[in-house]
């Protein structure tokens, strides 16, 4: 199980991670950034690493309201909505409240607040806030560089296998749909995942196939 949370916890490509603006200085052409991966990225890490019968998660709307702001245009109302978000891995629960502006924003966030209390994407709360040139008319900025990982963490950095990933995501369907969805559950999580090398993956396929022709 150790290395199943170290995987869930390992670096994500530079490229899956995005910036957003945290705050504009007076002048309006400095931003000071923070990092951050979308929801789609923390499911792509839940499936590769326990597989989508490794996983599951449920939700619960807390609060949705609007609420009056006051910024630099006067006063006015949002709305803000709250999730909370129980996410299950290989059998740990854990659960966290998300919000956002919509119910789709506030259930992405608290799903990506429960996955970092399993590691996922931890390490980005850890990283520096920066301050990047703005342009105010166009409304952009550019995203500074991520620190280069140490050794261990880029050997660490997922590899793409997505014909290999498709293959094995239509077997675990098949095998959902017999009724077989716990005992393949069973044999993806002894892999950790999609497996650990490109042999181990051939082996979890084999036995899946094998699964389902009974």
């Amino acid at each position: 199980m150790d290395e199943v949370w170290q995987k869930l916890s390992e670096p994500f490509p530079p490229g899956e991670v995005q910036w957003r603006i945290e705050a504009l200085s007076r002048d309006k052409k400095r931003a000071l950034v923070v990092p951050y991966v979308d929801a789609r990225t923390v499911l792509d890490r839940l499936d590769r690493v326990v597989g989508p019968e490794g996983w599951q998660d449920a939700y619960e709307v807390l609060a949705d309201a609007e609420r009056a702001v006051r910024d630099e245009r006067g006063e006015g109302r949002e709305r803000l909505v709250e999730v909370k978000c129980r996410l299950t891995v290989l059998g740990v629960t854990k659960e966290d409240v998300g919000e956002g502006d919509s119910l789709k924003a506030a259930f992405s966030d608290a799903l990506k607040r429960a996955a970092v209390k399993f590691g996922v994407g931890r390490y980005l709360y850890r990283l520096e806030k920066q301050w990047v040139d703005y342009d105010p008319e166009k409304g952009r900025f550019t995203p500074p560089k991520l620190p280069e990982p140490s050794p261990g963490e880029e050997e660490g950095l997922e590899e793409e296998k997505p014909e290999a990933y498709r293959l094995i995501d239509q077997l675990l369907e098949r095998l959902k749909e017999k009724g077989l969805g716990k005992e393949a559950a069973k044999i993806v999580t002894r892999y950790g995942g999609y497996g650990k090398t490109p042999e181990e993956t051939k082996r979890l396929y084999g036995e899946l196939r094998a699964l389902l022709k009974g």
